[in-house]
């Protein structure tokens, strides 16, 4: 528009006004430069959103609008959302996370049911999230399968069919008086995928779990595909598990804690550790760590990381043991992409 047109406009502060001269959605928009309530509007002139959309001009131009003080208002509030919408940056991408949010703050544990299987002479109880390739939760340390973050198992129920389960003497798991070991706990898990008929599964263990696991990749190695230890150790003996190793005593020591839980400790103070049986382990391996793991620091997954012959290792920071607790999203992220990493080509 020429400044000749722009002057029989007769609105003077036009001529004044750097929002509407350098913007050329104005300038070449008759419904917004004969409209002096959206030209003296900087909130809308400032926000190509508003500008763009005809029906929102078209409504604000109308008299009857304009002169109804109550739907004037409410408009100019509808208007004003849009524009915090549009100016938030909540693009399709952005929308699609959050109604992804608002899916996984539905999903509970008990949505699956809790089935039972015989193993090595207990009754372990075990559940089943998503569908596609397994995936087998490993838990820690005094922990059950209803203790798992709700967000990081539905996230990977996305795309994996994913199964927890209780070790033998906790939750919905029965026990019959045996002493624990590392060993019978990864028997106990091999008998879980022998009866629920899965050949070879990914597993994800954390803390005594990836312990659990490092065990069975070394005797059932047939039955694990990839592996993810999440805050791992390869022996409670090792330099920097010191607080590690004192946790697992006062348990053991305690008489008034549970039985179940001090011969969980027992367990893991009496293993050999896997350090120099780690180069056996032909899974592939990701190890995930928090620089604020006081119990297994990172130290100790880059001590295992040398050892292991195809592994890659993630560090998070400001995050404490078990990290999937804490950032379940995350962490999820990081496991799919380490599972689903296309396999190169053979020649």
């Amino acid at each position: 528009m020429s400044l000749k047109s722009l002057l029989s406009l007769e609105n003077s502060f036009i001529l004044k006004n750097p929002l509407i001269l350098k913007n050329p959605l104005i300038l070449k928009n008759p419904l917004i430069l004969k409209n002096p309530f959206i030209l003296k509007n900087s909130i809308i002139l400032k926000n190509p959103f508003t500008l763009k959309n005809l029906f929102a001009l078209n409504t604000l131009k109308s008299p009857f609008i304009r002169k109804n003080p109550f739907i004037l208002t409410s408009l100019l509030f509808l208007v004003l959302f849009l524009i915090f919408i549009a100016g938030s940056g909540c693009t399709g991408a952005q929308q699609k996370d959050s109604a992804k949010q608002l899916m996984a703050s539905n999903f509970s544990l008990d949505s699956s049911p809790v089935n039972y299987v015989s193993v090595n002479g207990v009754e372990l109880g075990y559940r089943e999230f998503g569908s596609g390739e397994p995936l087998l939760l490993i838990m820690g340390f005094g922990g059950t399968m209803d203790t798992w973050n709700e967000t990081f198992v539905w996230e990977l129920a996305q795309d994996y069919q994913v199964i927890t389960f209780d070790n033998r003497g906790v939750g919905y798991s029965s026990d019959n008086g045996e002493n624990y070991s590392l060993e019978l706990f990864a028997s106990d898990t091999a008998g879980l995928l022998e009866a629920l008929e899965i050949p070879e599964t990914s597993i994800f263990g954390t803390s005594m779990g990836a312990s659990i696991a490092q065990e069975l990749a070394l005797n059932y190695p047939e039955k694990v595909d990839k592996l993810i230890f999440s805050s791992a150790v390869y022996s409670v003996n090792a330099p920097e598990a010191g607080l590690l190793k004192s946790m697992f005593q006062s348990f053991a020591d305690n008489s008034e804690i549970s039985p179940t839980i001090r011969k969980q400790a027992d367990a893991n103070l009496e293993w050999n550790g896997t350090y120099e049986r780690l180069p056996e382990i032909r899974s592939k391996t990701l190890l995930i760590v928090g620089t604020e793991d006081e119990y297994t620091p990172p130290g100790i997954t880059l001590a295992m990381a040398e050892k292991l012959p195809e592994v890659q290792v993630i560090i998070f920071e400001n995050t404490k043991h078990s990290g999937e607790r804490y950032f379940p999203d995350k962490y999820s992220e990081a496991i799919l992409d380490f599972l689903n990493k296309e396999e190169p080509a053979d020649n």
